[in-house]
């Protein structure tokens, strides 16, 4: 195995490869003024650089290859003739001294994400890993015989690296168009390459050679077949409108559905909808999911029996009984997100409201994972702030759950029937879900119970406290119904928006936020109990408690540090 030494060094270290000798000069030898390193990777080249720029335009442009080349293949290369770039070289060569500085050529380019690859040690791994990403994408595609099949694969590629790899499309269109360029010059290449055929030059071959069936195909023919796939590649990302066509086409894909939520005369608001069922038919229609699911619901059936307090699902608890034991649930999830448009007038942050849903009954190891949360809807939260609105935003999301529920979906054969199971959500948005107060600190503030907020901490037995019920909860929403200036009434301000849909009722389909209320309620009031009693004690006194505090680093969140506290509280 070939060693390549790093001629810079003085002690002449050597490397198991090229990229790691490469990586060495770039890491140790960039910057220093002295820099002078000939290539010799190939006869042809032997040109001496004095800057490490010029030195990396040139193995950037020749010797790409070399440089990401690995351990079992490095054999190979080395007998390769590398032809092409010899050619190129000497062209390069031509009129030129050997001695090259820091050149002005534009094609030295600096590409900044493969330095910061060779920086890392197993850059080699990480490179190959998305390269076989694509040849494991291709290999599994079946053998291309049509146009049609060209532009499948051509949209899969693209879609690859759109979602996947999270390129944006100019960066897509611009590979299209070096693609389209590579086809039209092989196209003149093979037009000079190409040789006369002549029937005469049969007559001086060996009869045994004229014998022998030869496949071959005409000039025209193989630019035509050339054009056509030309035309193919630039048809895919001509625009996002033809992008989104061969979607639909080749992967079934929808758009998402488009909800006008302004009246006539506003200014035009818009929310996106996705349908369940469409989604539903592309998860279930993978048979060996719906066999873990029923597997599930059978499991979680069969040690529910055995035991009553186990709790999987709504459907194991006191409500559960108004669910079909053999229906699959469906649970609705709503957050905000922020997003930050970093440049022109609105560079503020962006808050948007999600909607997304998943099958209560999926195992528990596939649960958590994002292929099994999906996207319903999507609008900027300022839009649920008007209640008709907000009622014209949910509106499809509660016709689609409810023809769900009604009529079901036949997928591959089998009839699968769903209940809407429950509405999972911080405390805010529980309570604007099920038309409750927003604020938490006077008041009714409890969605469960009429506690008020001067309640809370006295300690009151829980039997003394008056449960919210269904019945109650219908009949301040009509009383504020009838009167509106009645509003709140007992911490209830509105119907909920989701009241059209079955199943769904503020006071049963609105379960707590373990997190918040473990973290942010429960979490404080014990460390706080812990510390008052740690100083009842004389174990730690508050000056130690302060200099712990005011020790602790906090990186660069400063907002969020601790408060000083106060030998009063």
């Amino acid at each position: 195995m070939s060693a390549f030494i790093c001629p810079i060094c003085l002690t002449n270290r050597s490397f198991v490869s090229f990229a790691k000798m490469f990586q060495h000069v770039t890491v140790y030898h960039r910057n220093e003024s002295n820099f002078k390193i000939t290539c010799n990777l190939h006869s042809t080249c032997g040109v001496l650089y004095k800057t490490y720029a010029g030195y990396k335009s040139h193995v950037y442009r020749q010797h790409l290859l070399e440089l990401h080349a690995t351990e079992n293949n490095r054999n190979n290369l080395d007998t390769i003739p590398a032809v092409g770039q010899q050619e190129e070289s000497m062209n390069l060569l031509d009129g030129s001294d050997l001695t090259i500085g820091d050149s002005n050529d534009p094609l030295d380019f600096t590409n900044d994400n493969l330095e910061s690859i060779l920086l890392q040690d197993n850059y080699e791994t990480e490179y190959y890993d998305s390269v076989s990403s694509f040849s494991s994408t291709t290999s599994d595609e079946k053998p291309l015989g049509s146009m049609m099949d060209i532009r499948r694969s051509y949209v899969l590629f693209i879609l690859k690296l759109r979602e996947e790899f999270l390129l944006p499309k100019n960066v897509t269109s611009i590979i299209s168009s070096y693609i389209i360029t590579l086809i039209q010059n092989i196209e003149m290449f093979l037009e000079k390459k190409g040789i006369d055929y002549s029937p005469e030059s049969d007559y001086s071959a060996s009869s045994s050679s004229r014998k022998e069936k030869k496949k071959v195909i005409e000039l025209d023919q193989l630019k035509q077949i050339l054009d056509d796939i030309r035309d193919a590649i630039e048809s895919v990302t001509k625009n996002e409108y033809q992008f989104i066509k061969h979607c639909e086409k080749y992967f079934a894909y929808s758009s998402p559905e488009e909800i006008v939520v302004s009246s006539l005369g506003e200014v035009s608001e818009h929310g996106y909808f996705i349908p369940i069922e469409k989604t539903l038919l592309s998860m279930l229609s993978y048979q060996p999911l719906v066999v873990q699911i029923l597997e599930n619901i059978q499991q979680q059936q069969t040690i529910t029996k055995h035991d009553d307090d186990l709790m999987f699902s709504i459907r194991d608890g006191y409500h559960g009984s108004r669910l079909d034991h053999d229906s699959l649930l469906l649970q609705l999830y709503l957050d905000d997100i922020g997003l930050t448009n970093p440049i022109g007038s609105k560079r503020d942050q962006h808050k948007m409201s999600m909607v997304y849903f998943s099958l209560e009954d999926i195992p528990d190891q596939l649960r958590s994972k994002v292929d099994f949360i999906q996207l319903v809807a999507v609008c900027e939260s300022k839009i649920l702030k008007d209640k008709i609105k907000a009622k014209r935003f949910f509106q499809p999301i509660i016709d689609n759950l409810n023809q769900l529920q009604l009529h079901g979906l036949l997928i591959n054969g089998i009839h699968h029937k769903f209940s809407f199971s429950t509405v999972v959500a911080d405390n805010l948005a529980s309570h604007f879900v099920g038309g409750f107060r927003s604020c938490f600190n006077s008041g009714n503030f409890c969605r469960r119970c009429y506690v008020t907020y001067a309640e809370k901490n006295s300690p009151i037995p829980l039997s003394q406290i008056k449960i919210r019920t269904i019945f109650d909860h219908d009949d301040l929403v009509q009383e504020i119904i009838n009167d509106p200036n009645e509003s709140p009434l007992m911490g209830v301000i509105d119907q909920s928006p989701l009241h059209d849909l079955i199943g769904f009722h503020p006071i049963v389909s609105l379960p707590g936020d373990c997190m918040h209320d473990f973290l942010e309620g429960i979490c404080p009031i014990v460390v706080m109990s812990l510390l008052k009693q740690a100083s009842s004690r004389r174990l730690i006194t508050y000056g130690e408690k302060q200099f712990l505090i005011c020790a602790y680093h906090m990186h660069s969140y400063h907002s969020n540090c601790p408060y000083i506290l106060s030998k009063t509280k």
